[in-house]
């Protein structure tokens, strides 16, 4: 069987005991803040070796400062403080949460997510990726 995207997104689903829509959520968020975040060339070749992750992240497209109230404003203030990504982390993080889902568990699942990466595709493209995203790097690295 191929490795796709898909396939993780239900194991995530079946291991964490989430919606499959949920889990799809999460997924394709993480997907999206790594696209719009990471290196250009280097994320294209990693979604190449995932079929699906492409299609995935864009279906689950986020824009950053498009929320108002509390936070569009603490993007603002994050972007200013932590750099230009941190507002993109955040609106990522509230879409996500949307879906009924702990911060613990989007740390789980984004933990997971990298490690899938490393299992199925070139785990020294996944730490080149993720290395440049201070923000991923950060929230979901470190326990991967």
């Amino acid at each position: 069987m191929a490795v796709t995207i898909q396939s993780f997104v239900d194991q995530i689903a079946a291991k964490a005991n989430l919606s499959p829509d949920a889990a799809e959520t999460a997924v394709g968020t993480i997907l999206f803040v790594i696209q719009k975040e990471g290196n250009a060339t280097k994320v294209g070749q990693l979604f190449q070796q995932l079929p699906g992750a492409a299609d995935l992240a864009q279906k689950h497209a986020v824009v950053a400062g498009s929320g108002g109230g509390i936070l569009g404003t603490l993007g603002g203030v994050a972007d200013k403080v932590v750099g230009g990504d941190a507002g993109i982390l955040l609106a990522a993080l509230a879409q996500i949460e949307a879906t009924n889902l702990s911060v613990s568990q989007i740390k789980d699942i984004g933990t997971a997510l990298l490690a899938y990466f490393k299992e199925n595709a070139n785990p020294e493209l996944v730490t080149q990726i993720v290395e440049a995203i201070p923000s991923l790097r950060d929230h979901f690295a470190h326990q991967a």
